[in-house]
């Protein structure tokens, strides 16, 4: 077992994300149930202060809303065709619930993949 040096942003779609993809007939959309059962992790770093949680999840999100936005609606809407602008990080937690894990382990026996999807 492996300690990562980061901590994690856990982000659950809510309803207006499925209904963004149902009004924009996305190809295979899920039921919610099936959308909100599973979530996506990103890795962030550290923060440098100790902060209260519900200070740093708002820290945290105000910092990676826009780039964690991009990269969940690109899942769906690759070219960005039918994705809305995010406006602010109150229209972000509507879209997604957003959870933090302070401790990150890495269980596997293998190495450690890291590749950098910004340039793909």
């Amino acid at each position: 077992m492996k300690f990562v040096n980061r901590i994690s942003l856990i982000i659950t779609p809510k309803q207006p994300m499925h209904q963004w993809l149902v009004d924009n007939g996305i190809d295979d959309i899920p039921s919610f149930i099936e959308l909100s059962s599973e979530s996506s992790c990103y890795l962030v770093k550290e923060p440098e202060n100790e902060l209260p949680i519900d200070q740093l999840l708002a820290q945290l999100i105000a910092e990676y809303s826009a780039q964690i936005w991009r990269s969940e609606l690109s899942v769906w809407d690759e070219f960005a065709d039918h994705t809305p602008i995010l406006r602010d990080n109150d229209q972000f937690t509507q879209w997604f619930s957003v959870s933090l894990s302070g401790l990150t382990f890495d269980l596997a026996d293998t190495a450690l993949m890291v590749a950098d999807v910004e340039g793909m």
